[in-house]
């Protein structure tokens, strides 16, 4: 059976489908703009939430909080460390004259030798033409001497200043030179009136009176003008006593402190270079006015070039006797005994070793490292090298040798400064005995043990404050501001990397503040866990995201749809 439709109804079932379709469209996009807000809040509560941690977390970066401490009494030392190669602290080259030629050498680099071992020999040829040689010059030089003009020289030698005769070394007849070589002056004068002696003396203090007893029994007053490091100076009058008299000195408590010999404590020497002595004018223990005649002279001819070729004869007799010495030893030995190092059998190119000489020159064929010590130099920053002094004791490491530690000490300290970008370093010279392993050159590591104090009073080293002319502490702190007061100047002594030692400016019990910074460290994958929320899966697994598609553009063109 067939059921018709008309026209109104068709119309009718059309209207239906239409409206429940609008219907289905009307719940579809409702749903859906639900959903991108619940999605935009839980973007927007999401972003908040990052943005609160990363303030908490990185806003400040660090902070800085108030400590304080109290000033103690503890010991306190130090270390300087540091590298450098090994070398022997002494060596010693082998010089022969420079036209010899090498016959045989009987080392090799490398080789230790023994003092006056045979190193090598040289051509007998050329050895006698270099002794021929050198003695013709020294022949022309006597020539040169005895032709001179006769400028003479003073014959009078004068007090420069006033003073008291206290040794004669010069007496009539001798020659001025002579005495000269043997003692170094023709007489010596006190000028400030006093002699001295030093003796061991802990206790003694600057102006203490002192009683001096001379080798004879005679007791005389003395003062103390000075203690250095537990040597004291003791002065008494230069009229009481003789110049190197062997003397005791005894406190004022009668104890014996120390036994030495005098000198003058502020001396001249008196000099000449040429003449013999025809009188001496003066005697010992006379008292001389400046200009005063000491010494007359006889021969005092000579020329002003005189000097220069007594010098240039004086190297040439050291060249003659060199080759002498070869020529009578049969070879060249070594002077000491150690390690033969830079053999070299080429003489062909000599180093003049003797001002003034035209051809009394050397060449070097070996140098000697001696098997004694060896040194290491060490570069040591500004901050450290004040509290170095020599003979502090130190321990050295050398890597290619092994593990075992040697023992050495500070010998030298350069007061020169090198500086390299802005960093200023001192050479410290370390030494040590030296082992049959030991070779130059080989790498080291050394750590001097600075002199540690006892009973010093501390602070935490980050508690002190330093500028270019004071260090400084605070000893109060506002806690309602937060700022920290009661600055106190104080003068440090030895620090290392946590303490520092004070010696004026605070007391045992004080207490000082100071800040310190700390900053907390994130792992920065919390920041995409938001608390168990992963991010990712926002976005179907993709951990980015594009804020341009959260846009008002967007979202509001949708919103109307709503209200359709």
């Amino acid at each position: 059976m067939e059921t018709k439709v008309d026209g109104s109804q068709t119309d009718q079932i059309f209207a239906m489908h239409r409206s429940s379709r609008k219907r289905r469209k009307r719940k579809i996009v409702i749903i859906t703009v639900v959903a991108a807000v619940v999605v935009v809040a839980a973007l927007l509560i999401g972003i908040q939430l990052l943005q609160s941690r990363v303030n908490s977390q990185f806003g400040s970066g660090s902070s800085s909080e108030v400590s304080s401490a109290e000033v103690t009494t503890g010991s306190i030392s130090s270390t300087v460390s540091g590298s450098g190669t090994l070398a022997s602290q002494t060596v010693e080259s082998v010089d022969i004259y420079s036209s010899l030629e090498v016959d045989e050498f009987y080392v090799s680099s490398g080789d230790s030798v023994d003092e006056d071992t045979l190193l090598a020999t040289v051509t007998r040829a050329s050895l006698l033409s270099a002794m021929s040689q050198v003695q013709a010059e020294l022949d022309e030089l006597d020539e040169e001497l005895a032709q001179v003009s006769d400028d003479e020289a003073s014959d009078i030698i004068a007090a420069s200043l006033d003073g008291r005769v206290k040794a004669v070394f010069a007496q009539e007849g001798d020659d001025v030179a002579t005495v000269m070589y043997e003692y170094g002056a023709l007489m010596l004068l006190s000028l400030d009136g006093y002699l001295a002696v030093d003796v061991a003396w802990t206790d003694g203090a600057a102006g203490d009176s002192v009683t001096v007893t001379l080798s004879d029994g005679t007791e005389v007053t003395g003062t103390v003008e000075k203690n250095n490091a537990g040597t004291a100076t003791v002065l008494l009058s230069d009229s009481a006593a003789d110049y190197e008299d062997t003397v005791t000195v005894t406190d004022s408590d009668g104890n014996e402190v120390g036994e030495g010999t005098l000198y003058i404590h502020s001396q001249l020497a008196v000099t000449g270079y040429v003449g013999t002595v025809d009188a001496v004018d003066v005697s010992l223990d006379e008292s001389v006015d400046a200009g005063d005649t000491l010494i007359e002279l006889t021969d005092t001819s000579t020329s002003a070039s005189y000097d220069a070729l007594l010098k240039e004869r004086s190297s040439l007799e050291e060249a003659l006797n060199s080759l002498v010495v070869i020529y009578q030893e049969g070879g060249v030995y070594a002077p000491i005994s150690g390690t033969v190092e830079n053999l070299s059998e080429s003489t062909d190119s000599g180093s003049s070793m003797a001002a003034g000489a035209s051809s009394a020159s050397y060449t070097t064929i070996a140098t000697i490292a001696g098997d004694e010590s060896m040194e290491i130099t060490l570069s040591v920053d500004e901050s450290d090298i004040l509290s170095l002094e020599v003979g502090q004791e130190a321990s050295v490491t050398i890597e290619s040798i092994g593990e075992d530690t040697y023992t050495g000490s500070v010998t030298a300290i350069s007061t020169a400064a090198s500086s390299s970008s802005g960093v200023t370093a001192y050479s410290v010279t370390v030494t040590l005995d030296k082992t049959e392993e030991m070779l130059s050159g080989m790498s080291a590591s050394v750590v001097i043990t600075i002199e540690g104090v006892e009973n010093a009073l501390l602070i935490p080293v980050d508690a002190l404050h330093q500028t270019s002319s004071t260090s400084y502490v605070y000893t109060s702190y506002d806690e309602s501001t937060g700022e920290l007061g009661g600055m106190v100047e104080v003068t440090t002594g030895l620090s290392n990397s946590s303490y520092v030692e004070i010696t004026s400016g605070l007391e045992e019990g004080d207490t000082v503040y100071y800040t310190t910074s700390s900053t907390e460290e994130s792992d920065m994958s919390d920041f995409f866990s938001m608390g168990g929320m992963d991010m990712g899966g926002m976005s179907g697994g993709d951990s980015s995201f594009d804020s341009s598609s959260m846009g008002g553009g967007n979202m509001g063109g949708d919103m109307p749809g709503m209200g359709g």
